[in-house]
């Protein structure tokens, strides 16, 4: 990635001069060439070739020269559309190049900025520009890591703020590269998709050179489209000319936008995956009378507070109402053989219970929505690493004074 030379570099099918826009007074202009590259179909493959064509010392000495002042008035407008930049944020520069952004976010005060990029020539022209800290995340400053965000380490987050400017039609998959953001950020933060250049201009260099820009922006009802299944709001879109600028945001404690949502029903037989294999277990609540309800919600993880509808003849811990973190959807990782299984409802319950409760009637009020469905590549094991994560996120967030109140919901009485 290199954001700046990405919305400043035009490519063709052929040896044609890429130009470092200037303003449109300005006669100054700076040229080299591109070769023309087929598309690659794997992840490894497209990194590779946007790490050595924004590695070339020709192109990256073209972004040691000062922005037109034009385009880095965008620039500033890009970042003060986030409205809770400050000292105390943490914010993550994807396709930095060599930092346009930068100057605009130290001015909010940041003092915490993560630069990401695959050209290690660019990144190694930011660091001689803004003193660099070193990269584990515990020391104010700028740090850079080298590497596609897809890829970036857990405990480089998690983030206040990830700002994609000039570099999403650039990622091998804009949807892994948004999930990556929103699975990094806290709830509440941001997510900037930005050009300074605009969606027009923009996609007449998708057009020229696809194997470098694979993707065009996405107009508002894609963008929504994309986002249908993430933690993530739109809260603004602009599409015009010279300008591009979409800013969402996880939704404070990942709150459910159309509010909480209530499901019961018999607990009954699932795939004995949840204890056997995970240490989690689960009850799953019968997902045929609730098909319709079920069709209307995202596939993912939600959480929230859940009772199981017993005798009083039972403990009253076990009568009680609990912390539950709850998946609905096909299984992915689990069910890898099967890609038409059944949706299932399975809620893993923060209690031990005294004793088998299969046929009993359970009650969730699910509060908020984690993330997706996602199949873990490297299997079981990466899959409950994440299981533990959203069990840990859920346990603090119910213990928020604005979420407590919910377990006397009379729903679940």
């Amino acid at each position: 990635y290199a954001s700046c030379a990405r919305q400043l570099v035009r490519a063709s099918p052929h040896l044609v001069p890429v130009e470092h826009i200037k303003q449109k007074t300005s006669h100054r202009r700076w040229r080299c060439t591109v070769q023309a590259i087929s598309p690659a179909a794997d992840r490894a493959s497209h990194n590779q070739v946007q790490s050595t064509t924004f590695g070339r010392a020709d192109i990256v000495s073209q972004f040691t020269v000062p922005l037109p002042a034009e385009i880095d008035q965008r620039l500033k407008v890009i970042v003060d559309a986030v409205p809770s930049l400050g000292p105390s944020s943490r914010v993550v520069d994807v396709g930095s190049g060599t930092g346009c952004l930068i100057p605009h976010i130290r001015a909010r005060g940041v003092q915490d900025i993560l630069a990401v990029d695959l050209s290690d020539a660019m990144l190694q022209q930011l660091r001689q520009r803004y003193t660099s800290v070193g990269g584990l995340g515990n020391e104010l400053g700028v740090r850079t890591w080298l590497g596609d965000i897809v890829d970036l380490p857990n405990y480089m987050g998690p983030a206040d703020t990830v700002f994609f400017n000039a570099v999403f039609g650039n990622l091998h998959s804009p949807r892994d590269g948004l999930l990556r953001a929103a699975l990094l950020l806290r709830p509440g933060g941001h997510l900037v998709i930005s050009h300074p250049m605009g969606r027009a201009w923009h996609s007449s260099l998708h057009a020229e050179q696809p194997a470098l820009v694979p993707h065009q922006l996405p107009s508002k009802e894609e963008l929504q489209a994309l986002i249908a299944d993430m933690p993530l709001n739109l809260l603004e879109m602009r599409d015009e000319e010279g300008l591009y600028l979409a800013v969402l945001q996880v939704p404070p404690r990942y709150a459910l936008p159309k509010g909480p949502v209530f499901l019961s029903g018999p607990v009954v037989h699932g795939f004995g995956r949840g204890s056997r294999q995970m240490g989690t277990p689960t009850a799953n609540i019968d997902p045929e009378p609730l098909k319709e309800q079920l069709a209307a919600l995202p596939k993912g993880v939600y959480f929230g507070w859940a009772r199981l509808d017993v005798p009083d003849s039972w403990p009253a811990a076990d009568r009680a109402v609990h912390k539950m973190v709850m998946n609905i959807g096909r299984r992915p990782t689990a069910s890898a053989d099967d890609p038409a299984a059944a949706v299932t409802v399975e809620a893993h319950l923060l209690h031990s219970f005294s004793r088998d409760f299969y046929g009993e009637k359970l009650r969730v009020l699910a509060l908020g929505y984690v993330r997706p469905e996602m199949r873990f590549p490297g299997g079981l094991p990466q899959l409950i690493t994440r299981i533990k994560a959203d069990v840990a996120t859920s346990r603090v967030l119910l213990d928020e004074a604005p979420l407590v109140p919910y377990k006397e919901d009379a729903r679940l009485q």
